[in-house]
């Protein structure tokens, strides 16, 4: 499921902490890195550049992240939708 989910959840953060970080910081681009490959080490880093955040920083950011995910969910819809079905089809 993380496979799925996983990269529009780090490009909505990607997209949250270029407004609230900039784009030339080092959790954006991490941000940004793992949404566009989805690879574990990328994944790993994005990870560690949220918890080198502040606390107030990085909850403002997953909550904006979550934000934006509630408020577009055809972002997660379409990453499922691309997925091939599993089992026969009726």
């Amino acid at each position: 499921m993380f496979d799925t989910i996983g990269k529009p959840f780090f490009a909505a953060l990607a997209t949250c902490a270029d407004s609230q970080l900039g784009s030339d910081h080092a959790c954006t681009r991490a941000l940004r890195q793992a949404a566009a490959s989805g690879a574990r080490e990328e994944i790993a880093r994005a990870e560690t550049a949220l918890g080198a955040l502040p606390e107030k920083a990085r909850e403002m950011l997953m909550a904006a992240g979550h934000k934006s995910l509630r408020e577009n969910p055809a972002s997660l819809l379409g990453s499922l939708a691309a997925r091939p079905p599993r089992g026969p089809l009726h």
